[in-house]
């Protein structure tokens, strides 16, 4: 998971890509760089790393699922994918899990 860029889609949607920097139990930590359709789901993902931030963990799964149910998956280069996983984004920063 740390060795590669990982592109973050909702549906065929291209929202941003991941760029791993380290590892903190089950979360990866990465930069994050806007993607084409940042602007279309980025209230899902904003309100989900609010909810995270208030330790609010019933509503950041809310937002999450709401992601998942629109076809939130992350996709590398070289063909790996992930469906449903778990995207936090706050600003340049994230942290996912699959």
């Amino acid at each position: 998971m740390l060795d590669k860029s990982w592109h973050i889609f909702v549906g065929e949607s291209w929202v941003g890509t991941l760029h791993p920097t380290g590892a903190d139990d089950d979360w990866i930590q990465a930069d994050f760089e806007e993607g084409d359709a940042w602007g279309n789901f980025a209230p899902w993902f904003i309100k989900a790393a609010e909810a995270y931030a208030d330790g609010d963990e019933a509503g950041w799964q809310s937002w999450i699922s709401q992601l998942v149910a629109m076809g939130l998956t992350l996709r590398a280069d070289d063909g790996e994918s992930y469906a449903s996983p778990t995207v936090i984004i706050e600003g340049g920063q994230a942290w996912f899990t699959v």
